[in-house]
């Protein structure tokens, strides 16, 4: 992996984040480009007259929205800069001044390797609901995996694969595994829920030949219950683990991965949740 973009609002920089996506660069050896979003227009200076002579009473300022100047902009971007340095992260920023779509991201997408986004990032002025529009817009029609991150970020020690035996769960599990070899020493879990009590873990066998070709400690966890519902109560608690999802907002998913299932548990469970397409 090379090249990892990390989305950012221009109006507040958020610190936290920055740190949380630089481990995932320096785990990678990863350029990390900050993709600032936010929109700004230029306030026409008011031209007035005095002794019968025109004149200008300011200079031209920008706006975006109500709360920031393009000065302020400058600032969080040399901070983001800033903190890449101290990292040792290498990083490039990207500006984003498009109208309330995620058109731009998708299309940066398209060329990176991986995505990171927080659960809360809008366009609007106020945050409602979580994950908002905006990020399940990202989600849906990204061009390369992401990373929903939630509210408060920690040291990841655990990955849960969410697997259904799903083609898309399949991709999931090795997009993650390939972009991240680094993460090999971690306890890795296949996490099943199925209706039946005795349906045994899908391709268990072959699943897990392959894992323990990537991960040195692998488990598999079967539960039965409806998916929404033992996927919740499984990671309502859980500390310092990431999930790997299939899929999110694509025809002919499973339960598992619905966007039914997957935007309740981006509201309410506390982890990074990654999600890619296939």
């Amino acid at each position: 992996m090379k090249k990892i973009l990390l989305v950012l609002d221009a109006a507040h920089i958020d610190t936290e984040i920055i740190h949380f996506a630089c481990n995932f660069a320096s785990l990678s050896h990863s350029t990390l480009t900050g993709l600032f979003y936010g929109n700004y227009e230029e306030e026409q200076p008011e031209v007035k007259m005095e002794f019968g002579a025109p004149y200008i009473e300011e200079p031209p300022v920008y706006s975006m929205g109500p709360n920031i100047t393009l000065q302020q902009l400058e600032e969080h971007m040399t901070q983001f800069k800033s903190t890449c340095a101290v990292r040792g992260v290498r990083c490039d920023v990207h500006f984003d001044n498009t109208s309330y779509g995620s058109e731009s991201i998708i299309t940066e997408s398209r060329f990176a390797d991986f995505l990171i986004i927080k659960a809360s990032a809008t366009r609007e002025r106020k945050l409602k609901d979580t994950p908002t529009p905006f990020v399940k817009d990202v989600l849906a029609a990204a061009e390369c995996p992401v990373l929903v991150a939630p509210a408060s970020l920690s040291e990841i020690k655990e990955i849960v694969f969410a697997y259904d035996g799903s083609r898309s769960a399949v991709f999931a599990i090795k997009q993650f595994t390939y972009l991240f070899p680094e993460l090999s020493d971690k306890k890795a879990v296949v996490l099943q829920v199925n209706k039946d009590e005795d349906m045994p873990v899908t391709e268990q066998e072959h699943m897990g030949k392959w894992l323990r070709l990537h991960y040195s400690s692998i488990g598999f966890q079967v539960l039965q219950g409806k998916a929404s519902e033992e996927l919740f109560a499984y990671l309502y608690d859980r500390q310092h683990a990431i999930v790997v999802m299939g899929s999110y907002g694509r025809n002919g998913l499973s339960e598992l991965i619905k966007p039914a299932t997957a935007s309740p548990l981006l509201k309410t469970i506390n982890l990074p949740f990654f999600i890619t397409h296939c």
